[in-house]
């Protein structure tokens, strides 16, 4: 028989070779502006002469060029016949990987005729791209053959490219299908879907930080790219207008693609090359607008303009890998080898395209985004490394001045600490020399004069003394430390004079509650309340002839109260004299922030308040 080299009995085969045919097609149009209808109703020849052999894969190139006018359509024709092997039981499947140029019909001798199995007429656009897969049913009895034809509507003249065709068991098969699918269409989608989402991250990024241009071309890139593989995953449109446009779309986005990731490369290299860069743009500007589906576009052919995107990346990266060699860093090397990698992608595919290699390899060029992608990503990353080790060394470097600056401070504080001591000591010590001149000092003199003119007799010299002396107790009980406790500051003074009140006969009543602190009571104030207390008290020794003294404190809402009340013989308060005594008391109070109340009347005692305030402004 004719045919029977070509039938061979194993579980699933992949032809060799089969037997090939042509015939003439008339397509039919329902209007003008309608798409040719290529579905085929004609059978293949019956006659055995016109079949010839050939061997798969076909692979052929345009042989007429292509006219203005109605293209001229033919029906090549490749048959096989598969033998079905004793022992299979599974169902039966036809796996064609790919068919490129033309629409496809899968047809079966059964029965005296030729039946329709598959009708790929609505997938042509797509076919290029998409295996074949037809479901033939359960396996007939061993032994018998299957007449199988796989018919290809295509223009007369125009290149064809058909893989080898697959019969077998549909479970051994499906495996080879399914990895098919996987790297001609799911790959390339993820790869998209992946750069894009990168892309996108690359752009909020860019956003906070507008000076680094490479997130922004990273960005971008993403973008363009997922333009450029539509095509390898998403059915194309039906209308031939917009079929066009998007065929343009997608190839014209490849040179976006490219100058793109060119204009990224180049932000890796300290130089700049502006001249190049504007080139680059022009050239895509020029070859978007050629390639445009317009009549008088002067770029038509699919191959001429990936050729020439081939020529200008093949020179474009030959001279950014001598640059990147000789003076880039690590990174921009790395961009220079992946390019070469996607050249040599590029330039398999454009040898798929032009029927050069196999119809059964499978398009590389969507892999490359994979191979860029992670040249960027690690460009990017060292650039965010180096980013990072600079903020750590400038980071370093503040922490280095900062404790250099504290040290200073440190030693600035404590010289500041020293002098404030000093200035304190010498304030101090101009204080006491102060109060010992205007008290002791004043009355020792005073004292002095009157015993060198003979006007003191010796008791009232040892009063003077005696006087003299509380003075100075005075003085040094204002410098303990009292924690601003104005009832340990009275407490002192209590420990002092309480010899001298037993000694005059005078018994005293302490009744003092406790007090807040005085947040201003610091020695210099501490003395001037010790003098006015110690006033009061000698007026009433010397004076009031007193059998009880009281001495007792309260808190009045914002001030506090020292009450001095004596049994005397009292005094009129309209009537007596305004001495110094009154007076320095009445200075006291107003130099403490507070006031001076005396409640006297003859033969009734005498009632001393010296009201102080519970907080002052210390700046005051």
């Amino acid at each position: 028989m004719l045919f029977s080299g070509l039938a061979l009995a194993q579980p699933a085969q992949r032809f060799e070779r089969a037997w090939q045919a042509e015939q003439p097609y008339t397509p039919a149009l329902t209007t003008p502006s309608a798409e040719v209808d290529l579905r085929v109703d004609a059978p293949p020849p019956d006659d055995t002469a016109a079949w010839q052999p050939v061997s798969l894969p076909v692979s052929t190139s345009r042989q007429v060029p292509r006219s203005g006018g109605a293209p001229q359509l033919q029906v090549r024709w490749y048959r096989v016949i598969y033998t079905v092997p004793a022992g299979l039981k599974e169902p039966l499947a036809l796996y064609l990987p790919r068919v490129s140029g033309g629409a496809v019909q899968v047809i079966q001798f059964d029965a005296g005729h030729w039946q329709m199995r598959w009708d790929g007429s609505d997938h042509r656009r797509e076919q290029w791209n998409r295996p074949i897969w037809v479901d033939l049913g359960p396996a007939p009895p061993a032994g018998t053959r299957l007449d199988l034809a796989v018919g290809v509507v295509h223009e007369a003249g125009a290149g064809l490219r058909v893989a080898r065709i697959c019969v077998g068991p549909r479970d051994e098969l499906e495996g080879r299908l399914g990895w098919r699918r996987l790297l001609q269409i799911v790959a390339p989608q993820v790869g998209s879907m992946t750069f894009l989402a990168l892309g996108t991250f690359s752009f909020i990024f860019w956003l906070g930080r507008r000076r680094e241009h490479a997130y922004l071309l990273f960005s971008l890139s993403s973008v363009v790219w997922l333009l450029r593989n539509l095509h390898y995953y998403i059915d194309m449109p039906t209308d031939p207008a917009v079929l066009s446009w998007f065929w343009w779309t997608t190839n014209a986005s490849l040179s976006w693609v490219m100058v793109l990731v060119y204009l990224f490369a180049f932000r890796f290299d300290p130089r700049r090359y502006p001249w190049l860069e504007w080139s680059l743009v022009g050239f895509v500007i020029a070859m978007t607008v050629a390639t445009a589906p317009f009549s008088w576009s002067p770029i038509s052919s699919l191959l001429q303009q990936h050729l020439i995107n081939t020529v200008v990346a093949l020179g474009v990266t030959g001279w950014l890998t001598v640059v990147a060699w000789r003076g880039g860093g690590p990174e921009f090397r790395l961009i220079a080898a992946a390019l070469w990698v996607a050249e040599a992608f590029g330039l398999h595919d454009l040898l798929l395209v032009a029927g050069r290699i196999t119809p059964e390899s499978i398009y590389l060029l969507p892999f490359a985004s994979l191979v860029l992608l992670l040249s960027f990503l690690n460009a990017v990353q060292s650039r965010y490394a180096q980013a990072i080790d600079q903020v750590e060394r400038t980071n370093a470097q503040l922490e280095g001045r900062l404790a250099e600056r504290e040290a200073e401070l440190r030693a600035n504080h404590e010289r500041l600490r020293g002098i404030e001591r000093e200035q304190a000591l010498l304030l101090e010590r101009q204080r006491l020399m102060r109060d010992m001149h205007d008290g002791l000092g004043s009355t020792l003199m005073s004292s002095l004069v009157l015993v060198e003119q003979g006007r003191l007799e010796a008791p009232a010299v040892a009063l003077l003394l005696r006087e003299c002396v509380d003075d100075l107790r005075l003085v040094i009980d204002s410098l303990e430390p009292i924690g601003h406790d104005l009832i340990t500051l009275l407490a002192l003074l209590r420990h002092r004079l309480g010899r001298r009140l037993e000694a005059a006969g005078l018994q005293l009543a302490w009744e003092v509650d406790d007090l807040p602190p005085l947040n201003w009571l610091y020695p210099p104030d501490a003395l001037q309340i010790l003098r006015a207390v110690q006033e009061v008290l000698t007026n009433v020794l010397k004076h009031a002839g007193a059998q009880h003294i009281r001495i007792a404190t309260l808190q009045l809402g914002d001030r506090v109260e020292v009450l001095i009340e004596d049994d005397g013989c009292g005094f009129d308060t309209e009537e007596a004299p305004q001495g110094r005594g009154l007076r320095h008391l009445a200075q006291r109070a107003a130099r403490l922030g507070g006031e001076v109340r005396i409640d006297s009347a003859p033969g009734r005692g005498t009632r001393v308040r010296l009201h102080l305030p519970l907080q002052r402004n210390l700046a005051a």
